[in-house]
């Protein structure tokens, strides 16, 4: 067994008080519009059903269950603002997700937590509140990761209570609930394999020391197989195939490294390191480096053997760092990924002498800075980028007539969904156009077709941006079949003359 069960397993009152703020940091920005990536989910989980693409009549590299939880933020209210998409329900969504994951750290920190260290099991839930709760780590934007990390937690949480005590029917369900969660978190994120990750690393090392490991694993196994099945099955009753939904979230992702590294731009280096600057004054950095050595050294004394969940730990850790390194975008949401890596570690730690300080230290330097990054994102709630997409979207909006359609090349479906219209061309974002219609058949096909929008929206003088270079053809067919009509920063509109 991996140690006997702690007195303790219930969060402490500390844990409810962070989960409050965790929630309550959110509440400000339920009115701010949304961002590119928020209205795009919502976009496509609004209408999804059998159609002509993916999900629906549009293709994102995403998998199901993120789509699901958009469809429960659209059962808030939505306003078209001249600000933008307003969609509470949202932000609402990102705000429970955030207290949920700082319920469950208190949690899983009461559960692993070396003997008698109760202070322990009030550092990390305080720790992750002040993570999730910095937009230095991507708050208030409610993405992928936000959503998946509870699902995370959740998942080593069980899979480490089911490895204690005799494999009875309750340590049987619990292993059962971690492949459910651990399915989960990849079905709304499909890198979050996190549980997997630290199971492949923690069963094997525990072979001998915790009794009916087979049938704990077999349960662990299938729990994750019934979810996968129930959500792929699903999806299929709404026109999503199992082999469309595999080509999406990974064959896809293989392709898209590659354009991404043969065609990186400027603004990618300058995503990388405002990702990693973000990362150091947030606090994370630190606090990984800290638990991860004290981790690493106590593994290497005792051995893995003798310190299974710490290997596993670090395993899990590693594989979220590859997560933020490989996404190749670098935004800064990629980073909330790490916070089930640094809430498992510093639970871990025995925090007697200087490690205490070393603990506290990491903790008061990630509160201050989130308090920093909170307050601007108060101050300067929408950044440039999101406005100068309001604005073209208040002109769409304005002009446009019932059964007008747009395109905006490429990517930036903030300005689609707040314009209320919809498109025919059915990538909303710039990657997948990059990755399956380099050439703009597809795209071509769209604005001479019967479906052609009134309305295309171009960064620019060109058709072509974002690494896509539009054929010469298409250009001087694009110049002569629209006209343009205002232009907004870098952002032409045109309409069809």
């Amino acid at each position: 067994m991996l140690k006997p069960t702690p007195r303790r397993t219930r969060p402490t009152p500390t844990t409810y008080v962070a989960g409050a703020v965790a929630f309550l940091a959110w509440l400000p920005f339920l009115w701010v519009p949304l961002a590119s990536d928020e209205a795009g989910f919502l976009m496509l989980a609004r209408q999804w059903s059998p159609g002509g693409s993916l999900y629906g009549d549009y293709w994102v590299d995403r998998p199901p269950l993120l789509m699901w939880l958009f469809q429960l933020a659209d059962l808030g209210p939505e306003t078209l603002h001249p600000d933008g998409l307003i969609a509470p329900g949202v932000k609402l969504l990102g705000a429970v997700a955030s207290a949920a994951t700082v319920l469950l750290a208190g949690m899983l920190a009461a559960r692993v937590a070396p003997r008698n260290s109760h202070w322990t099991a009030h550092l990390a839930p305080v720790l992750a509140a002040a993570l999730l709760a910095s937009p230095l780590l991507g708050m208030p934007e409610t993405d992928g990761e936000v959503l998946a990390v509870p699902f995370v937690l959740l998942g080593v949480l069980a899979l480490v209570t089911s490895l204690t005590g005799e494999a009875d029917r309750r340590a049987l369900l619990l292993a059962t609930g971690a492949g459910a969660a651990a399915a989960s978190a990849a079905l709304v994120k499909q890198n979050m394999v996190d549980v997997f990750v630290l199971a492949v690393v923690l069963l094997p090392l525990s072979r001998g020391r915790v009794p009916h490991l087979r049938r704990r694993t077999a349960a662990f196994a299938g729990g994750a197989a019934a979810v996968l099945a129930v959500v792929v099955t699903s999806s299929a009753g709404l026109g999503t195939s199992p082999a469309e939904l595999w080509d999406a979230v990974v064959t896809f992702r293989v392709e898209a490294s590659a354009v991404i590294r043969s065609s990186a731009s400027p603004a990618t280096s300058q995503r990388f390191f405002a990702v990693l600057l973000a990362f150091l004054a947030s606090g994370a950095a630190l606090t990984l480096a800290v638990t991860g050595f004290l981790a690493a050294r106590t593994a290497w004394r005792r051995g893995p053997r003798s310190a299974p969940l710490r290997v596993a730990a670090l395993a899990m850790v590693a594989w979220e760092l590859v997560g933020v390194a490989a996404g190749g975008s670098y935004w800064l949401h990629y980073l909330t990924g790490l916070i089930p890596g640094v809430v498992l570690l510093a639970s871990l730690v025995r925090p007697t002498g200087w490690r205490r300080w070393a603990l506290a230290t990491c903790l008061g330097l990630t509160v201050l800075g989130t308090l920093g990054a909170w307050s601007h994102e108060l101050a300067v709630p929408v950044d440039d980028a999101i406005g100068r997409d309001a604005e073209v979207a208040d002109y769409l909006r304005t002009h446009s007539d019932p059964g007008d359609g747009v395109v905006v090349a490429f990517g930036r479906p903030d300005i689609v969904a707040a314009a209320g219209l919809d498109s025919p061309y059915q990538y909303l974002w710039s990657l997948p156009a990059r990755v399956r219609d380099p050439q703009l058949r597809d795209l071509q096909a769209v604005l001479a077709g019967a479906d052609a929008p009134r309305w295309v929206v171009v960064s620019g003088r060109s058709i072509s941006g974002w690494g896509i270079t539009a054929p010469a053809e298409l250009q001087t067919w694009f110049e002569h079949h629209y006209t343009e009509q205002a232009s907004f920063g870098d952002l032409h509109v045109w309409s069809r003359r």
